[in-house]
């Protein structure tokens, strides 16, 4: 078994007309306090500045995307009437972990999908409750 870090070597004696070169590299220790608080600090960031703001709704009359930047965000909706396809491409990851890439694409829409979300949870519960509830609008008009 190798040890975890090579074993001391003396620098080779200084010779001022060498050219320069790595005798070793140095890091801050994974073990400080100061290292852990800057990962928590920077998980917080993530998920109050991205994970928290970026979201997909589904109301009984529309999908809308929240779309949210460091400063400043967006939002997409597409009403339900309009809605034609909702794509879901799941990467091999997705599969184990429970995600997966989700378009959907309106009438009138050219080419591009109108909401496109990466990585969602649940998507098959999101198509599945999308359809459900054109299912139920289109019940109550032939009323």
């Amino acid at each position: 078994m190798q040890p975890r870090y090579p074993t001391l070597q003396v620098p080779p004696a200084y010779d001022p007309n060498a050219p320069e070169r790595v005798i070793g590299e140095w890091r801050r220790s994974m073990a400080s306090p100061g290292f852990w608080l800057r990962v928590i600090l920077t998980l917080t960031l993530y998920y109050w500045v991205y994970w928290e703001r970026n979201k997909i709704v589904l109301t009984n009359r529309r999908v809308t995307q929240h779309i949210a930047y460091l400063i400043g965000g967006e939002e997409r909706s597409v009403s339900l009437h309009n809605i034609t396809e909702v794509r879901i491409h799941t990467p091999p990851l997705g599969m184990l972990l429970g995600f997966a890439d989700v378009s959907i694409q309106s009438v009138g829409g050219d080419r591009a999908p109108e909401i496109h979300f990466r990585a969602l949870e649940r998507p098959a519960q999101l198509k599945q409750m999308i359809f459900a509830v054109q299912d139920q609008m289109r019940a109550q008009s032939k009323r």
